[in-house]
């Protein structure tokens, strides 16, 4: 299944690819068809994280409740050594961490439509733009913590600081992205 998303994102990618070289050629580079062309990458990747989003979810629920899965051989591997291949086989604390995990990343998965349902009606600096931004930085850190706690249960404690520092980059990048954004505002109603 991921092979064949995989496959999908690619071929988006190129198509959009052709596309807009062809649109490029005929109308110049100037601002409307760069426009076009956000407006339009924007719908794709929505769609793609729309199918991603309802197939997650259905893998999620498959799992918890013993549903058929869209996957041959699903498993849900914790730390480098635990695989589970039903709920019921995990420990109770790492089960509940796992589902605040996967319903925080969903909840980052709707963000990430917002963000690109923004972008399609051509918003591409606002305050909403930074809110989703500075989101990420903040799931991106929170999901560590989870991570961590999950493999303090398990005793399984080889864990990488770097999501802390990815994180307040992407939380720094909003605060620049916000700072500007005032700038342009200020510049705008001074001239």
């Amino acid at each position: 299944m991921n092979i064949i998303l995989s496959f999908l994102v690619l071929l988006s990618f190129l198509g959009f690819r052709i596309y807009s070289a062809a649109v490029t050629m005929k109308s110049g580079p100037n601002r409307q068809s760069r426009l076009i062309r956000i407006k339009k990458m924007s719908f794709v990747i929505q769609i793609l994280t729309g199918i991603c989003l309802v197939m997650g979810f259905y893998e999620f629920l498959a799992f918890l409740f013993g549903w058929p899965s869209t996957m041959p051989g699903r498993r849900i591997l914790v730390g480098h050594e635990h695989l589970y291949t039903t709920a019921g086989e995990m420990p109770a604390e790492v089960l509940w961490l796992w589902i605040v995990q996967k319903l925080l990343a969903f909840w980052g998965g709707i963000v990430l439509l917002r963000l690109f349902w923004l972008y399609g009606r051509g918003i591409l600096f606002s305050a909403k733009n930074v809110t989703c931004i500075r989101f990420f930085g903040w799931w991106i850190m929170i999901d560590w913590f989870i991570e961590f706690q999950m493999r303090s249960e398990l005793r399984d404690m080889d864990l990488s600081c770097t999501p802390l520092f990815v994180g307040l980059l992407v939380i720094f990048a909003a605060w620049i992205m916000n700072e500007g954004r005032k700038i342009q505002e200020e510049q705008e109603l001074t001239v």
